[in-house]
């Protein structure tokens, strides 16, 4: 496990806590096994974090869609059971949003050593989730993307219609996002709750998939990538924040009270 507070206790079955808590704030990331910053996108560590913590990560766009500013978490092995937890606030991109072009990649669970036949996705994603902040409009953003599976069209389960992340938006101020991602062939799945402490009723959720090729999530990432240059455009300015990254492989996270 690794810990950017000073002092705490991370989950039984942990795999990773990078909460920014507890003295000063640090210059740089270091908790996490690398960041990347390209193309004129920005990160920091910035001052007041969420659910008690004194820190947290501050990321923009830049003027660029091939901007990049993220966080990895890097596992020795593919983990064929995953959770993992943050709190993001987009208040910011909220605010500004005015079109649904705007979207950026803001998490990535992934298995760089599996990547995807082009024939089946042209980009070779070696994503088993991937998920954007996506504008819903004048002041509204959601989240969007897909779950590996090999037996939807593209290899990919999108986020769908109905009460599910593709249309839940988030709010002003801290969100808390949990996902799950199961390997199987067959039997894999995928959750995700947003903003909800129920376990057993996630906001979205795809089950009976095959995904088992990936084998397991071995690389999980947290900032901006892919962005469209429409968001680039008219949201590189907006700063977005995270805090309360933790990962696990078999129980459920939740969120942290303040």
């Amino acid at each position: 496990m690794k810990h950017l507070k000073k002092a705490g206790v991370c989950a039984l079955m942990g795999l990773s806590f990078n909460a920014l808590a507890g003295g000063t704030c640090p210059v740089t990331p270091d908790a996490w096994d690398t960041n990347n910053t390209v193309n004129g996108a920005s990160l920091a560590i910035t001052d007041v974090g969420a659910a008690g913590t004194d820190c947290k990560l501050t990321i923009t766009q830049g003027p660029n869609n091939n901007g990049i500013a993220t966080v990895r978490d890097d596992m020795p092995t593919a983990e064929s059971s995953y959770r993992a937890r943050f709190y993001i606030d987009a208040t910011e991109m909220i605010n500004g949003a005015t079109a649904p072009q705007e979207r950026f990649k803001a998490f990535v669970a992934g298995n760089p050593d599996n990547t995807i036949d082009p024939s089946i996705d042209p980009r070779a994603r070696p994503a088993l989730m991937q998920m954007f902040l996506v504008s819903s409009g004048t002041n509204a953003v959601r989240l969007g993307g897909f779950c590996r599976d090999f037996d939807s069209n593209g290899a990919r389960a999108r986020f769908g219609d109905g009460p599910n992340p593709g249309t839940v938006a988030l709010t002003t101020g801290w969100n808390v996002v949990e996902v799950q991602v199961v390997v199987g062939a067959g039997d894999g799945l995928c959750r995700i709750w947003v903003n909800n402490d129920v376990e057993g009723s996630p906001n979205w959720e795809i089950t009976n998939i095959d995904n088992a090729a990936m084998e397991g999530v071995k690389r999980a990432n947290i900032g901006t990538t892919g962005a469209t240059q429409v968001y680039a455009t008219n949201l590189g300015t907006a700063e977005i924040h995270f805090d309360e990254f933790e990962s696990r492989r078999q129980t459920f996270i939740g969120s942290n009270a303040p």
